[in-house]
């Protein structure tokens, strides 16, 4: 898991850099798909705003010894993590 964090870090990192220097994609589709689009769009956001301090405070406990409520928060931070990293590969796909 602390592999999967460094790498998510690392990627952030280059994402931001990314879209500093090179500015905005902008979605060409029309009709259903522009639809499917803005909504795994928006919801990849929002979760990913979310997930941050889930991922956060999971860790914390998880480097405290606090083993309890470290599973307790897994349960909701790592679907919420998995679905912010396949909907950030689907959004790739959906601007290629």
């Amino acid at each position: 898991m602390l592999t999967a964090l460094m790498f998510s870090i690392l990627f952030l990192i280059s994402y931001v850099l990314y879209h500093h220097f090179h500015g905005d994609t902008q979605f060409q589709g029309d009709g259903l798909i522009r639809v499917i689009y803005f909504f795994v769009l928006i919801t990849h956001i929002l979760c990913s705003i979310i997930v941050l301090p889930l991922v956060l405070t999971t860790l914390r406990f998880a480097t405290t010894s606090r083993f309890d409520l470290h599973r307790r928060w897994a349960r909701v931070t790592l679907p919420l993590w998995l679905y912010v990293s396949v909907t950030g590969v689907a959004v790739y796909f959906f601007l290629q």
